[in-house]
């Protein structure tokens, strides 16, 4: 392994270290924020498929030595956001709110709103008792509200991305690899000089 490889091999090593903290400490800040709206959520919101998919690979290609960064598809709507629009059926929002532990606490809070909303009906009729939803119902129905708030407002973006690439790592970057290509360049002189005599 050459000295521009090793470089490459560092850097991307430390991108995708630097990336998944971001994530993780972005992540967990917005999930504080939303925090008291449902108790019992994921302790560590910052643990998440996205961030288990930043990986970098140093390829050597005929166009040069590149080193790709690869994150989830949807890494660049985490990042910068999302303006209100529908979201397709296809969408596994399910999945997110079952990772996120969110409906035992959904369940709780909704319990509590019907409760209050009983309570506030001045009515001379008798009461019905009422229940936490049932799961699978409470999935139903957070998934279809986070489908609504989605088309309705959108979500704003954490700028985890951003934040670590341009931190002027990749203007040192390349001046480690100009630097490492002369040392490189010098050891190859030197080595074919001392072969020719």
């Amino acid at each position: 392994m050459n000295e521009v490889e090793k470089i490459l091999e560092a850097f991307g090593t430390k991108v995708v270290e630097d990336l998944r903290k971001s994530l993780s400490d972005k992540l967990q800040a917005k999930a504080a924020f939303y925090q008291s709206k449902y108790k019992g959520a994921s302790p560590n919101p910052g643990e998440s498929a996205l961030g288990a998919s930043i990986k970098y690979r140093v390829v050597d290609s005929a166009d040069g030595i590149k080193l790709n960064v690869y994150l989830n598809d949807y890494w660049e709507a985490v990042d910068t956001g999302r303006k209100p629009a529908g979201v397709s059926q296809g969408a596994r929002i399910d999945k997110w709110i079952k990772s996120r532990n969110l409906i035992p606490g959904f369940q709780t809070n909704n319990l509590k709103d019907r409760l209050k909303r009983q309570a506030e009906n001045k009515t001379n009729r008798k009461k019905k008792v009422l229940k936490v939803m049932k799961f699978s119902e409470a999935v139903k129905a957070m998934d279809f509200l986070v489908r609504r708030k989605l088309k309705d407002k959108g979500y704003w973006g954490i700028h985890f991305f951003d934040e670590v690439v341009n931190d002027g790592r990749q203007e040192q970057l390349t001046k480690d690899i100009a630097a490492a290509m002369k040392k490189d360049i010098e050891i190859i002189i030197k080595t074919n000089r001392y072969e020719e005599t």
